[in-house]
């Protein structure tokens, strides 16, 4: 795909955005194994991953006002390859304008974006929603609502690489699978540092993170703070380890119920991501022959 102009663009954000920013980012998919594939990542001994998952300092809202040093305080500047895992950076009918603030900052910066069957992925973006407390659609009036518009738009995968093509060099952006990460994760973890430049490094623990039994059981009033402001100003000062025993201190006994897609809503979800998935399995110049799209 041809690069467009971008030099007024780069111009128009470049006062937008800080002096400093890692050397990689994985972009995306919601809910399609970023969490996993930071803790894998961050497992490194010479990658360093921003202590919080979804730093998302390129959306420009309200997070962005902790300023460039908390940013650079996310990361181990001794490690020689520093990265970001944050999906947001591919919801664009939501967050506008990310492509364009990372690329006036980090031109050479390399990109990683998992894909997952893109129903699946719409399906479990509902799950996530549901039970984070975001919204309470019901199942058979979702594609007609403002969140059910904005899942579709999360798996619409070519559309959301398109804004960053339009920046990057396809040769800076690598699509990994979802299913190949969650059957054979040291395959994607050695094809990873492969295109970041990296000797191949054995990853001894593989556990799956952020499950949908996990996330069921936690309250969400406790998933909102912990995404405040104040939670994430204070993050630094809690080691990865109390948070997570706080997590499970804090988790209810029995889980949150979610109404369930029925083959219909599914159905649907599936004729509107057809075209948008043909065109990204030829920008991934993979067949995903797995996907029911």
């Amino acid at each position: 795909m041809a690069l467009l102009s971008k030099d007024k663009k780069a111009d128009r954000v470049a006062k937008e955005v800080p002096d400093f920013a890692p050397h990689f980012f994985v972009i995306g998919a919601m809910k399609a194994g970023t969490t996993t594939l930071h803790q894998y990542l961050d497992q490194r001994d010479d990658i360093s991953m921003a202590r919080i998952k979804e730093a998302d300092y390129f959306l420009q809202d309200a997070e962005t006002g902790l300023g460039e040093e908390w940013y650079k305080a996310q990361f181990d500047l001794t490690r020689s390859c520093l990265g970001e895992a944050s999906p947001n950076y591919t919801k664009y009918d939501i967050f506008a304008g990310v492509p364009e603030r990372i690329h006036a900052v980090a031109q050479d910066a390399k990109l990683i974006f998992s894909a997952r069957d893109p129903v699946a992925r719409f399906a479990s973006h509902y799950r996530h929603s549901w039970l984070h407390g975001h919204m309470r659609v019901a199942p058979q009036d979702l594609l007609s609502s403002a969140n059910g518009r904005h899942m579709i738009e999360c798996s619409r995968y070519a559309a959301q690489l398109e804004k960053y093509l339009a920046y990057f060099d396809r040769r800076q952006l690598l699509i990994i699978d979802f299913e190949t990460l969650c059957n054979s994760p040291q395959t994607v973890l050695d094809e990873i540092g492969g295109f970041l430049g990296l000797a191949t490094q054995r990853i001894s623990k593989f556990v799956a993170t952020n499950t949908a039994d996990q996330v069921a059981r936690i309250p969400p009033f406790i998933k909102r703070a912990a995404r405040s402001k104040l939670a994430r100003r204070l993050d630094r000062f809690f080691p990865n380890g109390a948070r997570q025993v706080l997590g499970r201190a804090l988790s209810r006994r029995d889980p949150i119920e979610v109404p369930v897609l029925g083959k219909n809503v599914l159905q649907a979800a599936s004729e509107l991501l057809r075209e948008d998935a043909d065109r990204f399995r030829k920008i991934a110049g993979m067949e995903f022959a797995q996907w029911s799209v």
